[in-house]
């Protein structure tokens, strides 16, 4: 606590003649709250170490701090005086377009040691800049600024352009960074942030599908000029991103192999033209190696037309399990879009600006087939119950599985129940009871996904007080479960019961 006749020093001290003696008063002053004029005033001291401490105090006063003259400090000549000036914008929250614009005309300022905190707040509020001011730092020596720096560019529509001529012309250290983004395309694209609204999702996908026209060829440049598999596989899954019908020749080219054939099959289903649909069709009902053949049944998955349901559905049959198992996700995958859904717009909205792409067929034309289906992946489900996890995976996109639900819950085997579970929640079809029963159950995996259920519930508070007080007997002796993220779960949802109950009544 500062007493009443240290501020009136402190007060006095700001008319010193000495700068060090007017900073250290600022400093002092800045402790003590209904400061803001005489800090203010400070601001355009001669002395830059006045002017920083000023700007520091100002920090610490809270309320009803004048953003305009701290903005201003931050093109000070004085590389100190701009570092404080920034951190106290920072810290008091100030936004708007005059900080914007002074912040970005800091991302060159080498003097600046706080530079990382400007990056930060360009970031977070999704601000672009641009590329040629950002690609020199993807070089710097501290990976807080080239980080930031590298996924600044991903706002950008030019983004994969520049991280794809990075790969083919730059270091060794920028190339591994550039296929580092290439390999998750979708990762910092505006719109595509967790709780993003429909209008800004639905740009940033549009955005993916029909890119920046430099984006497809440098990609595709890139692509020819590869000789590392490992890298080539990362601008495969780039293009199948951008749905890039441009990849076809080149995809195919790679079909046979190996390490490259799964992607370039995946490029081949985003592209989603009439000749990709065909290339696919043919290598997933061919002789050869059966886990390319997987990887097409997958791939076709992602095409449009009901055709491409109806040859899923007949690679059902295969002998191989991996094409098997490739068309379970590609069903999945190709029933996820159906509805009145985001993703199926977008498909609509594709097919009338690409050549060769099949419009995605109507609601009513699907639901016969999605019957079908999911009647036979139950019935699959139910005689191969290690894959249970694929099934349940494509089942959740099959609302007619609900029916059977009941059934699956008692299946003998525990990894049925657990994805017969893991559907029930999916379409709500299980109460507070038939959790609680299933806590009991045999198998640890359904004991875990019920655990985990409760967990969440109790995190919500959306349990009443009648299931509250049933709950936790149960939670209770699931202390000593055998299975670790049972008692982990359990515990939790335990804690969180416990701590309810000690908070005060209305």
């Amino acid at each position: 606590m500062i007493a009443g006749h240290q501020v009136a020093f402190f007060a006095r001290e700001l008319d010193s003649p000495d700068p060090e003696r007017r900073a250290a008063a600022a400093k002092g002053l800045s402790r003590v709250p209904g400061h803001v004029a005489e800090l203010a005033a400070l601001l355009t001291d001669a002395s830059p170490q006045v002017r920083a401490a000023a700007a520091l105090g100002l920090g610490r006063q809270g309320e009803a701090v004048p953003v305009e003259p701290l903005v201003a400090l931050c093109s000070d000549p004085d590389a100190e005086v701009r570092r404080r000036a920034i951190n106290t914008l920072v810290r008091l929250g100030a936004t708007g377009p005059a900080l914007t614009a002074a912040f970005l005309q800091r991302v060159g300022d080498a003097e600046l040691r706080n530079r990382t905190v400007v990056l930060q707040w360009l970031l977070r509020f999704e601000v672009p800049v641009p590329a040629e001011e950002l690609m020199p730092l993807l070089g710097h020596r501290d990976v807080l600024i080239w980080a930031r720096a590298r996924d600044m560019l991903r706002l950008l529509p030019e983004a994969d352009a520049l991280f794809a001529d990075l790969v083919r012309t730059g270091s060794a250290e920028m190339r591994r960074r550039a296929l580092d983004m290439l390999g998750v395309p979708q990762a910092g694209v505006p719109g595509l942030r967790f709780r993003a609204g429909d209008a800004a999702r639905e740009e940033a996908w549009r955005r993916m599908w029909e890119p920046e026209p430099r984006v497809v060829p440098a990609l595709l440049a890139t692509l020819e000029d590869e000789t590392e598999p490992w890298a080539r596989t990362i601008l495969f899954r780039a293009l199948a991103a951008h749905r890039a019908p441009e990849v076809v020749g080149p995809a195919s080219a790679w079909l046979d192999d190996a390490d490259c054939g799964p992607h370039a099959a995946a490029a081949l289903g985003s592209a989603g033209t009439a000749e990709a649909v065909e290339l696919l069709r043919r290598l997933a009902s061919g002789r050869r190696d059966a886990a390319l053949r997987g990887a097409a049944a997958r791939a076709l998955g992602e095409a449009p037309g009901l055709a491409v349901a109806e040859t899923l559905f007949g690679l059902l049959d295969d002998p191989s399990e991996p094409v098997r198992l490739g068309a379970v996700d590609g069903l999945g995958a190709f029933f996820g879009r159906t509805g009145d859904s985001l993703l199926q717009r977008l498909e609509r909205w594709r097919a009338g600006r690409v050549t060769g792409v099949a419009s995605p067929p109507a609601e009513d034309e699907v639901r016969e087939l999605s019957r079908r289906s999911a009647d036979r992946l139950v019935r699959m489900l139910c005689g191969d119950a290690e894959n249970a996890h694929i099934y349940g995976n494509a089942l959740y996109h099959f609302p007619e599985v609900r029916p059977m639900l009941p059934a699956l819950l008692e299946n003998r085997e525990g990894l049925v129940r657990s994805a017969a579970l893991y559907l029930a929640e999916r379409f709500g079809d299980i109460d507070f009871a038939g959790r609680l029963r299933l806590l009991d159950d045999p198998d640890w995996r359904v004991r875990e996904r019920v655990a985990a259920t409760f967990d969440r519930l109790t995190s919500e508070q959306a349990l009443t007080q009648a299931e509250r007080d049933a709950l936790r007997p149960r939670l209770e002796r699931a202390q000593d479960d055998p299975a670790h993220y049972v008692r982990v779960h359990t515990a939790k949802a335990l804690a969180r019961l416990d701590q309810d109950d000690r908070r005060p009544r209305a």
